[in-house]
């Protein structure tokens, strides 16, 4: 794709918004830890994880591309042959047809991801308890989902994107945007914990300026929804305090103009240089209070 696209794009797969070479919420998480770490990143690999939490997302927000992504595991799909059975000059009858049937039933999953029976289900439970929840169903019950939107940050002049996962109309020029989150922990403390360790913060405030300069509309909030991806499963819609929302922004933009200086110097620093002064978080420091035990 040569030219930069602009705006706000609704039919973008998402293959071709990766292909768009622009600072995105997963650059800035990369240039947090350090820009070294940006310039030499590596394309991530899939974990099970992960794909449990891109089958929700595609379950709730992309129901119609599910067959073309994902193949599921029948319930009376018999077990799945190992490495030693695969291999094995002799088989009974029993580990014969388990091995016909996955070699038939592999050879038709093509680029597909295999999605096991207890997967689906949980992510059926997840469909569920987002439907039950009277805030977020009325969010995702209308609107737009997976839409690209790209824009040039005004006070850096860094090209950026964003890729909302879901749209929510209020008015004629104003929305709110949905993030849908699997999560082990859908707790306020548990999700607030994650929140805070994989950037969700910053991520909320990145789509919100976004989203505005792109389209000129105003995004009255930014909800998590966040599901939890194993049972049983709570669905939760979680709103960033305003002092949190405060501190993403101002980490937001050190990151843009660390971002700008590292591209224009064409330097990409690590720590520093020499020794480094190690220090403890808050929570590991020695207390002031010395506790004493007594033996009896």
């Amino acid at each position: 794709m040569n030219a930069r696209p602009m705006g706000l794009i609704r039919d973008m797969s998402f293959e071709e918004y990766l292909a768009v070479e622009a600072f995105s919420n997963s650059d800035m998480t990369l240039l947090a830890r350090s820009a070294w770490h940006w310039k030499n990143r590596r394309p991530v690999t899939q974990t099970r994880s992960m794909l449990r939490g891109s089958l929700a997302h595609c379950a709730q927000l992309e129901p119609n591309a599910l067959s073309r992504r994902y193949v599921f595991v029948p319930d009376s799909a018999p077990r799945r042959p190992t490495e030693a059975q695969w291999n094995a000059k002799k088989s009974n009858e029993d580990s014969m047809a388990a091995k016909a049937w996955w070699s038939e039933f592999l050879n038709d999953v093509g680029q597909r991801e295999i999605v096991t029976a207890e997967e689906f289900a949980v992510t059926q439970q997840q469909l569920e308890a987002l439907a039950a929840e009277p805030t977020l169903r009325e969010l995702l019950a209308t609107g737009y989902s997976e839409c690209s939107v790209f824009w040039v940050d005004k006070a850096t002049g860094v090209y950026c994107k964003a890729r909302p996962d879901h749209v929510h109309p209020t008015g004629p020029r104003s929305v709110k945007l949905v993030d849908l989150k699997s999560t082990a922990d859908e707790s306020p403390v548990g999700f607030g914990r994650a929140a805070a360790r994989l950037g969700y913060h910053r991520q909320a405030v990145h789509y919100t300026a976004g989203f505005a300069a792109a389209t000129g509309f105003k995004v009255e909030a930014f909800i998590f929804a966040a599901v939890t991806s194993a049972p049983p499963v709570l669905a939760v819609p979680y709103v960033l305090t305003d002092e949190i929302t405060e501190q993403a922004k101002d980490e937001r933009q050190g990151l843009l103009e660390l971002y700008a200086r590292c591209q224009r110097e064409n330097h990409w620093p690590a720590y520093g240089t020499g020794c480094q002064l190690l220090d403890f978080p808050a929570y590991a420091k020695r207390s002031d209070e010395v506790e004493v035990a007594f033996a009896e």
